[in-house]
């Protein structure tokens, strides 16, 4: 049954950005004293548990049977025996073979696992985000919080056997005996995810929608008076007149506002046909814009996500009260 799941992170290029030589930790073993067990198939026993072979560091065909193994580059793992039989045309002591359970697979299923670390550690909701003007300038999927303590957590798992001390570093770099690791701080409120109201959001994260090249004005900044008087809304900015705005003249370039209603976003005009004056002007819900000298297209088009109140994280903690 397929998981509903996923990890934040790639099991490649996210983890080579935490270290770059992680695929030299591949957990690939030797095996020797290898034996003619009929023509040139041979065998070594005690080998352990192996799921992918290889010779000179190339992957070997694993046969389902014993009877499959009769060309060059094959092999079979027999469970029963713990024994792995090979083909070679030549004494297989002579060459180097290894063992490993398949380094994607292994990679693949170590990052999803640490996935679900991070879920359980930081104990909040996590929403993907598939809308282009949510991803940010990585054009991701999650956080970049997220992927990247996905990537070190994976990485510190898999380092591990080979170099304890080195993954013990990466992995306090996330959770730390001093709580001042990466996803310590995500779970203090330090940081906030994509989808959740901060002070940012109280005042309006502003996202060109439909910009046309040829614009140069833009919103400059926004503020509010008091926390917005709505959970969340879209609310659309969009420019109703074209023309140059500059100072000490009046260009009549003029925008709109568009919230939402009961039927859904931008449905409710807010503010209709105001001129552009430079100051802070009305918006929606207590927030406040402005905008920059420049030339002003028509249809330009901003979205500015508002939300009315910020969320908190961290522990509750508690202490004893003692009187003297």
């Amino acid at each position: 049954m397929a998981t509903r799941l996923e990890a934040f992170c790639n099991a490649t290029t996210d983890l080579q950005g935490i270290e770059s030589n992680i695929d030299s930790y591949d957990r690939k073993r030797l095996i020797q004293n290898f034996q003619t067990h009929s023509g040139s198939v041979y065998v070594a026993f005690n080998v352990g548990y192996i799921s992918q072979a290889y010779s000179e560091g190339k992957e070997l065909t694993m046969c389902s049977s014993l009877g499959d193994v009769n060309a060059a580059d094959e092999a079979y793992f027999d469970s029963d025996k713990d024994a792995l039989y090979i083909y070679s045309a030549v004494d297989p002591d002579n060459l180097v073979y290894e063992a490993a359970e398949d380094w994607a697979t292994v990679k693949t299923r170590v990052v999803n696992e640490q996935a679900d670390h991070i879920r359980s550690y930081i104990n909040r909701p996590i929403f993907k985000r598939t809308k282009a003007e949510d991803q940010g300038a990585a054009s991701r999927d999650y956080d970049f919080v997220l992927i990247n303590a996905n990537a070190g957590l994976a990485c510190a798992a898999l380092i591990s056997s080979q170099d304890p001390d080195k993954a013990q570093e990466i992995y306090e770099r996330y959770i730390s005996p001093d709580g001042d690791g990466m996803l310590d701080r995500l779970k203090q409120g330090a940081y906030a995810l994509w989808h959740e109201a901060t002070n940012e959001l109280n005042e309006g994260r502003v996202v060109p929608v439909a910009v046309n090249g040829s614009s140069t004005g833009y919103i400059a900044d926004t503020k509010s008076s008091g926390l917005p008087n709505v959970d969340y809304d879209d609310v659309r900015v969009k420019i109703t007149t074209a023309g140059t705005f500059t100072a000490a003249s009046s260009s009549g370039v003029k925008y709109s506002v568009y919230t939402k209603n009961s039927d859904g976003l931008a449905m409710n005009t807010a503010v209709d046909d105001e001129i552009i004056n430079g100051d802070y002007q009305p918006m929606a819900y207590n927030v406040y814009i402005r905008f920059s000298e420049g030339v002003y297209t028509l249809n330009d088009e901003y979205s500015i996500i508002v939300v009315g109140q910020p969320e908190e994280h961290g522990e509750v903690r508690s202490g004893q009260i003692m009187r003297r």
